[in-house]
């Protein structure tokens, strides 16, 4: 008896210790979906079925059906997932940090966003070409097809692997597989699954676990410089000086470079004094982030001139904005010499 009372007693703090090891567990995995399969799967009956004609256009739509809502809400749920809306039939109230697809096509016009088929026609102007597409700084083995709409994912797309071809077949599996660390070994370990390539180490950064929603000086994504990369493979002509040969990072607006240190520059985001005898330290704003050499373990709202990185995001949202050329801001609406009107003038402090 006394020995099945201590083997009792000894069970209870290892099932603790398991319990929680469990909870841990769950949640650094947090964004893995999870619950009722039907919740996803369910959508689009057939999807799997390899007969289906058009599987890139109608795979394409299922990634539209499960991250699109008739509500102002950027979050929506899903069996027992919470799931980003990047696509909302209505006016969003919020956004998450990529923007929403709301602003482009129709109406609204072009330039606010990417053309993602489903959601808007083939851009007028661009005739379905990326603008600034330059085959050779492009990762994928099959390259663009301008022939074809912009996908979600595939060598049309953006996330998952642009080796693969099929939107769904380019992400499969990596809405359950670990995704920690983001160290662009994997589709999954890929910021926000930007995997670029099977043979090209995807993009890194940190991951805010509300997709940017009511982003903060302390509380956002952490992108890398890797992101950059990532842009060029689609709009290369943007990266370069325009030589005959890549001497610099930029064709327009310089990015990949360091933001500097020293002049109208190192004091990033005039509107806010960092604390006394930080001078060299400004504080980070949302609507012109920077990128990091080294991508921080947590978000950090400090900005370091002379270190922090000028990217594509600093200016410009991922999937679509209000604004033309999908800016993060409104550039008609901003004039040199005005106080509060941020956009440019957050680092061209001198223009203020």
């Amino acid at each position: 008896m006394d020995w099945y009372m201590k083997r009792g007693l000894l069970t209870v703090p290892v099932f603790i210790v398991i319990y929680v090891l469990f909870l841990l567990s769950f949640r650094e995995s947090a964004a893995v979906v999870s619950g009722d399969c039907d919740a996803c799967h369910g959508l689009f009956p057939g999807l799997l079925d390899e007969t289906v004609s058009s599987e890139c256009i109608t795979t394409n739509v299922l990634c539209i059906i499960c991250h699109s809502s008739d509500s102002r809400e950027p979050v929506k749920i899903l069996g027992r997932s919470r799931v980003p809306v990047v696509f909302s039939t209505t006016p969003p109230g919020r956004s998450l940090a990529g923007g929403n697809f709301h602003y482009v096509g129709g109406v609204l016009g072009d330039r606010k966003g990417h053309n993602v088929g489903g959601i808007a026609p083939i851009d007028e102007k661009f005739t379905g070409y990326p603008p600034g597409y330059n085959s050779a700084t492009d990762p994928s083995l099959i390259g663009y097809n301008h022939k074809e709409p912009l996908n979600c994912a595939g060598s049309n797309g953006c996330h998952g692997n642009r080796n693969i071809k099929s939107p769904f077949s380019a992400i499969r599996g990596s809405h359950h597989a670990t995704d920690k660390p983001v160290d662009g070994s994997t589709t999954s370990r890929s910021y926000r699954y930007l995997k670029i390539t099977d043979k090209v180490r995807g993009v890194t950064g940190l991951e805010d676990s509300d997709w940017g929603i009511d982003g903060s000086a302390g509380r956002h994504n952490e992108y890398s410089t890797s992101i950059d990369d990532f842009c060029a493979g689609c709009h290369g002509e943007f990266h370069r000086n325009g030589g005959s040969e890549r001497t610099g990072p930029w064709f327009r607006h310089p990015t990949g470079i360091v933001l500097p240190g020293s002049g109208e520059y190192a004091f990033y985001n005039p509107e806010v004094t960092p604390s006394p005898g930080t001078n060299d330290i400004r504080i980070y704003r949302t609507d012109a982030p920077v990128g990091r050499t080294k991508v921080p373990a947590a978000p950090s709202n400090e900005v370091r001139p002379g270190e922090d990185v000028v990217i594509c995001m600093s200016c410009h949202m991922a999937h679509s904005s209000p604004y033309e050329s999908i800016l993060r801001w409104d550039y008609d609406n901003i004039y040199a010499h005005e106080e509060g009107k941020g956009g440019c003038l957050i680092c061209h402090t001198g223009k203020k």
